[in-house]
């Protein structure tokens, strides 16, 4: 490969560590769990009741489109363990965020890239800022762009670096909607979040994946764990909302500041 390849090899790496991050870091040192009940007092609501529930936070969640969120994204097993913070804004219905990246342990193990960084969702794409850094290697481009058409479509590689794309792009009513629907779905006690009292509720859902959230005494989504496990590898969001409906214009970097993430690979592989 030549030094130009490696250069650009380099701005790739750092913005498809942030697209792994997308996809979570081992539990541990920073990891958290579930929180346990506040009480020992068992669960007294009934699956009707906890269904009931999740419809009203599904139904104040999709009502306020969009909210401030912090998330920490983990993964354990496979090839690539690690994790990132996110913290933002996220919208839903369409998909939009703009969320801030750091204490990634992705980036942290390449150097020269960007101790933190950007994510934006905007008309059917998702950016990632390269940062200062690597303007130069890709031409003069500081945003990677990874279109979630290109992504359908099929491409094996892009589908294995963007596969976390649907954490930054998750549909909070959604994910409530399939957990009331579910006949799995449960009371699992009192507990606190973020230092304010909740209900917690939580129940598995078909493919593999465990959905858990944090209600509070206004009927909002505090928290919510969402986990899933595919071929040995284990994802882990947990994310905290607040300040529900907070207005976001999230807009496209224009096209000459972006690099497509395709075009950008099929580079290197001509190097």
């Amino acid at each position: 490969m030549t030094r130009s390849a490696r250069k650009r090899a380099g701005a790739a790496l750092a913005a498809v560590a942030v697209l792994a991050g997308l996809a979570g870091c081992q539990d541990g040192d920073g990891a958290s769990k579930p929180a346990a009940p506040a009480s020992a007092t068992p669960a007294t609501q009934s699956m009707e009741e906890a269904a009931r529930a999740v419809r009203a936070a599904y139904a104040r969640a999709a009502a306020s489109k969009s909210a401030k969120v912090e998330m920490r994204v983990m993964v354990s097993g496979g090839q690539a363990p690690g994790g990132s913070t996110f913290t933002g804004v996220q919208a839903w219905g369409p998909p939009t965020a703009d969320l801030k990246v750091f204490d990634s342990s992705y980036l942290a193990d390449i150097p020269g890239a960007p101790v933190e960084s950007r994510v934006l969702t905007a008309g059917g794409a998702t950016f990632v800022d390269v940062g200062e850094g690597w303007i130069a290697q890709t031409g003069g481009k500081r945003w990677l762009r990874i279109d979630s058409r290109g992504v359908a479509a099929g491409d094996e590689l892009l589908l294995q670096l963007t596969a976390g794309l649907s954490m930054v792009n998750a549909d909070l009513p959604e994910e409530l909607g399939l957990l009331a629907a579910s006949p799995a779905v449960k009371h699992l006690g009192p507990a606190r979040a973020s230092g304010v009292p909740a209900q917690v509720y939580g129940g598995d859902l078909s493919g593999g994946k465990r959905v858990e959230v944090w209600i509070g005494a206004d009927g909002y989504p505090l928290r919510t764990v969402v986990e899933a496990e595919t071929g040995g590898v284990r994802t882990r969001i947990s994310t905290n909302y607040s300040g529900y409906g907070t207005k976001t214009a999230v807009k496209a970097p224009a096209a000459e500041d972006t690099v497509g993430l395709a075009e950008l690979l099929k580079g290197l592989g001509r190097g």
